[in-house]
C-alpha cells in the first residue's frame, strides 16, 4: 500500500498498482498478503494462490479459471463478473464479496464462507458448496442446476426466486 496525503488528512491508503507477474513472483518467494490489490480483468487461470489473502482487491473480470485458491482470503473483494470455473475455493473465505455475475461453474466451495456475499446472478451450476456458510448471502436470480448444497448454512439467505431460507439460523 502507498500512503498518499490528502487535504491535511494524516493518511489515505491507496491500492498497489501491481501486476500479475508481480502477484506470482512475490507469492513464489513467500509472500501471501495481498489484501487491497487492484488487479482488474488479471488473468489468473490456473494459478496456484493456496493462503493467499487478497481482502478488499479489485478483480473486476478476472480470470480465475482452475485457479487454487484454497483457504484464501477474498473478504469484501471485488470479483464481478469473474470467471472462477472449476475454481478450488475449499475452506476459502469470502464473507461479504462482491460475486455478481460470476461464473462458478463447477468450481469447489466445500467449506467456504459466503456470508453476506453479492451472488446476484451468478452462475454455480454444477459447483460443490458442501457445509458452506450462505448466511445473509444474495442469490437472487443465482444458477443452482444440480449444485451440491448439502449441509450448506442458510439463514436469511436470499434465494434466487426471491424466498428467504432460514432453515439453518441458529
Amino acid at each position: 500500500m502507498v500512503p498518499i496525503a490528502i487535504l491535511g488528512e494524516q493518511s489515505l491508503w491507496k491500492p498497489d498498482e501491481m501486476d500479475v507477474e508481480e502477484l506470482k513472483a512475490a507469492y513464489k518467494l513467500g509472500k501471501r498478503d495481498f489484501p487491497r490489490s487492484h488487479l482488474p480483468k488479471a488473468d489468473l487461470h490456473k494459478a496456484c494462490l493456496a493462503d493467499i489473502d487478497l481482502s478488499q482487491a479489485y478483480l473486476y473480470r478476472a480470470i480465475l479459471s482452475k485457479a487454487h485458491l484454497k483457504r484464501a482470503f477474498l473478504n469484501r473483494a471485488i470479483l464481478y463478473g469473474a470467471n472462477l470455473h472449476q475454481a478450488q475455493l475449499l475452506w476459502a473465505s469470502l464473507i461479504e464479496a462482491d460475486l455478481e455475475n460470476a461464473n462458478l461453474t463447477n468450481a469447489i466451495l466445500n467449506h467456504a464462507n459466503l456470508d453476506g456475499a453479492n451472488l446476484r446472478n451468478a452462475n454455480l451450476s454444477h459447483a460443490h458448496l458442501v457445509w458452506a456458510n450462505l448466511r445473509d448471502a444474495n442469490l437472487t436470480n443465482a444458477r443452482l442446476d444440480r449444485t451440491d448444497l448439502r449441509s450448506a448454512r442458510f439463514c436469511r439467505t436470499i434465494m434466487p426466486d426471491g424466498s428467504v431460507r432460514n432453515d439453518g439460523c441458529y
